[in-house]
């Protein structure tokens, strides 16, 4: 109230320095403001006035009043409108004019060499480069960095500067230099120039025992570094101008982001973005993520290894120098500059209002930022800094170079390296006493010592924390600063920056002294002389101390100058940097000096838009005045509430003395008194806080290591077995899955087995691991066992005749060895106990009705387990006992009679069952035939055969007469014994046999025909002699007759012909040595020749592909070999990363030529095209299958590779890897391990995922087709997510620009508009007329044809049935000819889907009149190989079961064209083998058959048929059956089993003889061969014409098959 009664201004609280200490009733009475308004109006008193307004006012006139309203902004009133602060208020406006703004990167700041000072432009060499090989190569001094950083620059510290400087003019040098300067960068790939870390020196003594200190080369301009002429020139990655860089970025991009706060809303009125917890005085948090240097805290490096990351860039504040967090020290002036410019945009803001845009306002804000700091730097700070002035300005010269010079950054300026303190003071302010303010803890150690301040090393990129914690301690840190000194300018560096300052994880602290000495080496810098020298100083003669004391006038040490002589030994070899710091004196020494003045004058004079430049128009005459006369001090004072004299000294850059005063409280806490000089040279008195030092600070944390690959062991191991476990894990599920299905058919068949009391079920054993479901059935009349399948199917018996019986069995009899002589073990497993107990009371009732008493033994069930004979230790057994009786039987060289028995006596006393006979000639035990050879063998009757029964009577049929074979053939057709064949013996015979009745004639009518024709009469039996000639003209089947033993002993060596029915002499082998040549190199010629001949397209076109994709691999790999050695990334990688990118490209090319070979449609309009003759598109499912092995064997080549890539990979360190993968983002706080690379990147993810489909997708491609149709369509469907991942697993850009595209595009276009072809007409419903269940489930679809649905013979369509699903599709050839009104199928049910079908079409006879068939979606037709029969003067037809449907459908077009001319055109000769098990089996094609047959009057279709069931027609099991059809051939015409005129052939062809015989009877150049069966057929036809093709002939095989 007083000051109101007495009208009096309020005095602002800044001169109320004991407002805090009183008593607040005193307070209240009026009296204490009354005594302080009258203390404050005597200071204003003193204060000098304002003489001129152009005059710098001083702070005491207008830091009265911090309101900013009204009166505010006194000081901007002044600099920017000019106005007197005498003046009451002031009306003047800023100017209006527009200006050019300066760019952000430092371009057209020189209008002739518009580049001059841009972002990354090399760095100025002033002086000659002295790399070792004069281009690149660092320089080679024989001087350790480490050694000369300990001996030179170590020393005691906490000592006090002697020119008055404070560590407020040090840190804000820190900040002046990286507006200018950073060449930091390292050089991409990394360039490791290491310093070894000798024996004795702490690094190596101490843990982590290190060896070598990390250092990287600088970046450098590639132009560069070419030869002597264009030596290495490092970059620097900012402007060299005062142009506020380390205030808004040195980019357009990075000045924007700063503008924006963390909720990503633009900061109003043109400022910069504030911070959203501590208000708009802090720059905002990087919530942006900008790119800012994120070294990891060295006070935190345990933590950071133990969790795996270190701190996210986001703690940050946002600020235009990306290093301006480093320390609290250096923040603390990126904040004031903050300050300082958002200042200016609310003056403008508040003096334009609206009329000007935020834009405006930024960039007029900006402008005045940047001429203020030009000033203060130049004129405020330089000076006292150098303890010299610079040169008078002399206007912008264009003519200059400003680039900050090499000397300058790897030496002169880093002088201020030894004013470093070891910490920072936060002092209070004067009126609350001026004492250090609380400190701050930064490492664990050490909780019991009292400590003062900031400890440099441990606040290294933990900055944010103490203004966090403590908004105020940015106005803490201003005075904290400004009261302590630097060090002492000497050659003392502090612990801090010599041997603790930060590094990477690795290396967590390092010596920065010999990172100096190693950075001038890199930079190529001369020896300190030539530096010397180039500045116009004198040289040294030597290094001895009153030389270089002489020479140099230094202040140091006597014994520092002796080490360095002893270090050195001659001044051409000493490095700048300690030779220039070793000429410290109160300042820069002579040689510093001059190249820190030299670098600001041309960063001054070479700068367009310096501010004191008149041709710029950026300011007017009287604004670069006052500009020119701003202080440190005004910026301070106008952004904080800070009091000049009393708070903060009026020069923070110089220490407080007389002339430099601040208020009483901190006159008493500066308690260090010290004599100093000043700038002027005059001798005064400085005060300081206590200096801190390695006694009085937190110690810095030791230095510590860290090994990248720590914690990627388990992913590493889990990701690359993940593609194993999988597979096993497929595998597994197969395995389960068929085990499964078989378990449940056993049930459903078990369930359709009716069981007795003599019944038993149970689960056999038959090996150690293998295990079946089966029925045993007692049988007391033929005293045996049978074992039966599920489905009643006789699995083996064991005959109790004559034997010896041991039942070894477990408790309980759960598990159960029959052990019986000359048989195997039959070992059986019960349920349960009721199933155990149950049978064995079965077997006790059998054993007491056979009169048999057996042995019983209880064993452990392991052992019964692990040691019983298993089925296959007796084939063992059996397989040498007819090794011995058929080497011995059949071999010539025993002819003499001389018969040679192995010495074992297990060989010679093995006896065999008559079950284990019929299995060895693969029939049924209870066989007629097996029976009676059984009972011609077995002598002793015994029911055994011994090796010399078996031997007896295979003698015969090695060595045996004509007579002999004759009487044994007897023999076995005399099934009722009396010397005689009936009528009904020899039916019995061809029954046991032939298994069935024979094609269309009655049995026993045959049976009568032939025994009429030995010359029995009606109901007569037959003797030998009548027997005997029966053969006739056909004795040479008895001499070629014997008997097949399942490849145990080599066959005779034979031919066969297709044309003669006996052909005595070509049984021989000098038949098969006719065409044999004497010279083998003739013969492969001719064997190459007729091979390539066979496929001469379909070679071409494969090794032209192979070759160009060898050529893209090794394209590939050649480059990052060689050409990519700079990128780095295979001397990381070695090898791995040639091999992987070489495999890359060639996966590229094969997956995308996967598209073209799946372009049905496409295919088969050029395969009616001429283009046929020059590319084989008959075999491209060949050709799928051969691009798609080769793309599993890159896929696998790259995966492999990639194991050893990212271990490597997984080593480096994270700025190594910035490198290496130079476009790839990652966060800077993220370690990656190698479950990053593999897991959280979308090149890593996709790859896994790529891997896994792949590995599926071949699984069932390879192996479970047949089995698993399902999965396998299933799979293969998935190409669209697969070619997907394909796309994204390049754009992650890890390594290269994606160019998988290059390769993808044009066969992802061919392949979709076959899609879309196919598409548009499998849509189209067909209607099925009527569907006939044929013999061997065989359905026959008859589908109405559209008009427009043309196709030839032989090719095929894909069939979707709705009635199961329209979405999956199945291949089936048309077996319809193109010439019938309709089409038809014949589709076998063998899996899932033809079951179905089976179902959902039921035969005709079936259906009603008024009942449909479901529809089906039809898409094609495509064309397949067999439709270019009719190219070939002689073709074969081979076909498999029901791969005879593609012939069906040409035998048919073959009719219809014979019948209505007598030739084919082109076609002279075809020849259809027709293999088939039975031909019961495809009835239906015997209709087609007979009438081609009928049509075929010239004999131009030889149709041959084999069935299988029976074994080769001299073996003696099928003899009688020969001899039958032979005759009934004779008789009627026909086939006895066919009824066509066919010939019919017993056993499997030997397609080598077949096509011999063709071509030997045919006068054919090339003969074309087709197949359509299952594989086995197709690899047995193809064999054969390789090996025909091998041979010394000019005939040619050209083969073509489908396999299903």
């Amino acid at each position: 109230m007083i000051f109101k009664v007495l009208e009096l201004p309020i005095p602002s609280r800044h001169f109320l320095g004991c407002s805090k200490s009183v008593d607040r009733s005193w307070l209240a009475s009026g009296a204490f403001y009354l005594a302080c308004w009258l203390t404050a109006s005597a200071q204003q008193n003193e204060c000098p006035p304002q003489e001129h307004p152009d005059e710098r006012p001083r702070p005491c006139l207008w830091r009265t009043d911090f309101s900013r309203n009204n009166g505010g902004f006194r000081f901007l009133d002044w600099l920017i409108a000019g106005c007197s602060l005498t003046d009451n208020g002031c009306n003047k406006l800023p100017s209006d004019r527009h200006v050019e703004y300066e760019g952000f990167d430092g371009w057209y700041n020189n209008m002739a060499i518009p580049n001059l000072g841009a972002v990354d432009t090399p760095l100025q060499r002033l002086l000659p480069t002295a790399y070792s090989d004069g281009v690149y190569q660092p320089v080679k001094r024989k001087v350790n960095p480490l050694q000369a950083s300990q001996q030179l620059m170590s020393g005691t510290n906490g000592l006090y500067s002697k020119a008055a400087r404070t560590a407020f003019s040090v840190y804000f040098g820190q900040q002046v230099v990286e507006e200018i300067l950073d060449a930091q960068g390292r050089e991409c790939p990394p360039e490791y120039f290491n310093i070894n870390i000798e024996p004795g020196h702490k690094y190596r003594k101490d843990r982590p025992y290190l060896e070598h200190l990390p250092f990287h080369r600088t970046r450098y301009d590639k132009t560069s570094g070419l030869s002597p002429n264009n030596p290495r020139q490092q970059l620097n990655e900012i402007t060299p101008y005062l142009d506020g860089g380390l205030v808004y970025g040195t980019s357009k991009g990075w000045a924007d982001v700063l503008r924006y706060n963390a909720d990503g809303k633009l900061a109003p009125g043109g400022k910069l973005a504030s911070h959203s917890e501590l208000g708009k005085n802090f720059p905002a948090e990087n919530a942006q993520a900008l790119p800012m240097a994120n070294p990891p805290a060295p006070t935190n490096h345990s933590q950071y290894k133990e969790q795996g990351f270190t701190a996210p860039v986001d703690r940050f504040f946002k600020l235009g120098n990306p290093r301006g967090n480093e320390n609290p020290f250096l923040l603390t002036f990126g904040i004031l500059w903050f300050r300082w410019h958002n200042l200016f945009a609310e003056y403008f803001q508040f003096k334009h209002g609206k009329s000007w845009s935020d834009d405006r306002i930024f960039n007029e804000a900006r402008k005045w930022v940047i001429a203020t700091y030009q000033s203060v730097v130049l004129y405020d700070w330089l000076p006292k800094y150098m303890r010299a002035e610079p040169a008078e300005y002399k206007g912008y010269n264009p003519t200059i170079n400003p680039q900050v010079s090499h000397v300058f950054q790897s030496a002169a300026m880093r002088f201020g390296h030894t004013l470093v303190t070891s910490g920072g003071y936060l002092r209070t302010e004067n009126s609350v006493g001026c004492q250090p303010a609380a400190t701050f803890r930064l490492s664990a150690s050490e909780y019991s010592r009292r400590i003062t301040g900031v400890r440099t090393c441990n606040s290294f990129w933990r900055s944010p924390e103490f203004f966090m914690k403590n908004p105020r301690n940015f106005d803490w840190f201003l005075m904290g600063l400004s009261s302590q000194s630097s060090e002492m300018e000497d050659n003392i560096i502090v612990e801090d920056l010599r041997g603790s300052v930060f590094g990477p994880l690795e290396f967590s602290r390092r010596d920065l002294m010999a990172l100096n000495i190693q950075r001038g080496r890199d930079h190529g810098l001369p020896d300190y002389n030539t530096a010397r020298k180039h500045f116009g100083l004198s040289t040294l003669k030597s290094l001895e101390v009153e030389e270089y004391k002489r020479v140099t006038g230094t202040e140091v040490n006597d014994d520092v100058l002796r080490k360095l002589k002893s270090l050195y030994e001659d001044p051409s070899q000493l490095d700048i940097w300690p030779g220039g710091l070793l000429e410290t004196t109160k300042g820069p020494g002579q040689l510093f000096s001059k190249i820190i003045l030299d670098q600001f004058e041309r960063t001054r004079d070479g700068d367009r838009y310096w501010f004191e430049n008149k041709k710029n128009d950026a300011f007017t005459d009287e604004e670069r005045s006052r500009i020119r006369q701003v202080k440190i001090i005004d910026i301070i004072l106008s952004i904080t509430n800070l009091v000049a004299g009393e708070d903060i000294q009026e020069d923070p850059f110089t220490a407080v003395h007389p002339d430099n005063d601040i208020g009483e409280n901190c006159q008493r806490a500066l308690n260090v008194t010290v004599n100093c000089t000043l700038i002027n040279g005059s001798s005064t008195t400085c005060k300081y806080l206590q200096q801190l030092w390695d006694e009085n600070t937190e110690t810095c944390t030791e230095v510590d290591t860290y090994d990248y690959f720590s914690g990627s062991e388990v992913s590493f191991v889990l990701s690359f077995g993940l593609v194993i476990l999988v597979c096993a894990g497929l595998r597994a599920y197969v395995i389960i899955k068929a085990k499964r299905m078989k378990s449940i058919k056993a049930v459903k068949d078990s369930e359709r087995v009716s069981f007795d009391e003599l019944s038993h079920k149970a689960k056999e054993r038959i090996s150690y691991m293998e295990s079946r479901d089966v029925i045993v059935k007692f049988d007391s009349d033929l005293k045996r066992i049978e074992v039966l399948s599920m489905k009643g199917e006789l699995l083996r018996t064991v005959d109790f005749t004559n034997v010896e019986v041991l039942i070894r069995h477990s408790a309980l009899f759960m598990r159960m060895v029959h052990q019986v002589s000359n048989h195997y073990d039959l070992f059986l497993m019960f349920q349960d106990e009721f199933y155990a107990s149950k049978y064995k009371m079965g077997l006790d009732s059998f054993f007491e009705r056979i009169g048999l008493v057996p042995n019983y033994r209880q064993e452990p069930k392991e052992k019964l387990r692990l040691h019983f004979t298993t089925v296959y230790d007796r084939e063992k057994k059996l397989d040498e006992f007819s090794r011995v009786v058929l080497s011995n039987a059949f071999d010539v060289s025993s002819s003499e009679g001389k018969t040679v028995f192995p010495e074992e006596d297990d060989v010679l006393f093995i006896k065999i069952t008559k079950t284990e006979l019929a299995h060895q000639l693969g029939m049924l035990p209870d066989c007629l035939f097996v029976k009676q050879m059984f009972s011609i063998m077995d002598k002793n009757k015994d029911g055994f055969i011994t090796l010399q029964e078996f031997w007896n009577v295979m003698v015969v049929f090695a060595k045996g007469s004509q007579t002999e074979k004759a009487e044994l053939l007897f023999q076995l057709c005399d099934v009722s014994q009396t010397g005689s064949i009936s009528s009904d013996d020899f039916a019995s015979i061809l029954r046991s046999t032939l298994s069935a009745d024979g094609g269309n004639q009655d049995l026993s009518k045959v049976t009568r025909k032939i025994l009429k024709f030995f010359g029995a009469g009606e109901g007569q039996p037959i003797n030998f002699e009548q027997f005997k000639r029966f053969f006739g003209q056909d004795n040479y089947i008895l001499e070629n007759m014997g008997i097949n033993f399942e490849s145990k002993v080599e066959r005779k060596a034979s031919t066969f012909s297709l044309y003669k029915k006996q052909c005595p002499k070509n049984f021989t082998q000098e038949g098969r040595e006719e065409n044999l040549s004497v010279n083998p190199v003739i013969d492969m010629v001719y064997g190459i020749s007729n091979q390539l001949r066979s496929k001469e397209q379909y070679y071409f076109w494969k090794s032209l592909y192979t070759l160009v994709m060898i050529g893209i691999f090794i394209e590939r790999a050649y480059y990052y070999l060689v050409e990519q050695e700079h990128g780095g990334l295979r001397r990381v990688a070695s090898v791995g990363v040639t091999f992987t990118r070489g495999a890359a490209s060639a996966m590229m090319f094969t997956y995308s030529t996967l598209l073209i070979t799946m372009c049905r449609n496409l295919l088969s309009k050029l395969r009616s095209t001429a283009l046929h003759r020059f590319f084989p598109f008959d075999d491209m499912v060949s050709f799928h299958r051969y691009v798609g092995t080769w793309a599993l064997f890159w896929t696998l080549m790259h995966v492999v590779g990639h194991a050893i890539n990212f271990y490597h990979i997984s080593t480096q360190t994270p700025i190594d890897l910035v490198c290496l993968f130079r476009d790839f983002f990652r966060r800077s706080h993220i370690l990656p391990k190698f479950h990053y690379w593999c897991w959280e990147t979308i090149t890593g993810i996709t790859g896994v995922f790529l891997t896994v489909q792949t590995a599926i997708i071949y699984a069932f491609a390879f192996k479970m087709r047949r089995h698993f149709f399902m999965w396998f369509w299933i799979t293969h469907n998935t190409y669209p997510i697969f070619y997907f991942l394909l796309i994204l697993h390049g754009c992650g850009r890890l390594v290269q620009e994606p160019f998988f595209l290059y390769f993808f595009i044009g066969p992802c276009i061919a392949f979709w508009f076959d899609k879309l072809v196919s598409m548009s007409r499998s849509k189209i419903k067909f209607d099925v007329l009527s569907a006939v269940h044929l013999p061997s489930n065989v359905i026959l679809l008859k589908i109405r044809r559209p008009a427009n649905f043309s196709y030839k013979s032989g090719q095929w369509v894909r069939i979707a049935s709705l009635g199961i699903s329209e979405y999956e599709y199945h291949p089936f050839t048309l077996s319809s000819s193109p010439h019938e009104k309709d089409l038809t199928v014949h589709i076998r049910a063998v899996g899932p889907w033809t079951y179905k079908i089976k179902s959902v079409y039921p035969d005709k006879s079936q259906m009603q009149d008024d009942d449909n068939y479901q529809q089906i979606y039809i898409d094609g037709p495509f064309g397949g190989s067999h439709e270019m029969w009719w190219n070939f003067e002689t073709v074969v037809f081979v076909a498999g079961g029901i791969g005879v449907t593609p012939f069906s459908s040409i035998l048919k077009e073959i009719a219809h064209k014979l019948k209505g001319s007598k030739s084919l055109l082109n076609t002279k000769k075809v020849f259809f083998l027709w293999i088939t098990r039975s031909e019961k089996q495809f009835e239906w094609m015997s209709e087609i058959l007979k009438k081609v047959e009928e049509v075929d009057s010239n004999n131009i279709i030889d149709i041959h048929i084999f069935i299988t069931q029976f074994k080769s027609k001299y073996d003696l099991r099928t003899i009688v059956l020969y001899l039958a059809e032979q005759h009934f051939q004779r008789l009627s015409g026909t086939s006895l089993f066919t009824g066509l005129r066919a010939i019919t052939h017993f056993g499997r062809p030997d397609f080598e003889l077949v096509f011999k015989s063709i071509q030997d009877n045919c006068n054919a150049k090339v003969i074309g061969v087709f197949t359509c069966g299952a594989p086995a057929l197709s690899e047995a036809v193809d064999q054969a014409c390789h090996n025909l093709n091998r041979q010394r002939t000019f005939t040619c095989f050209k083969h073509y098959y489908e396999k299903f």
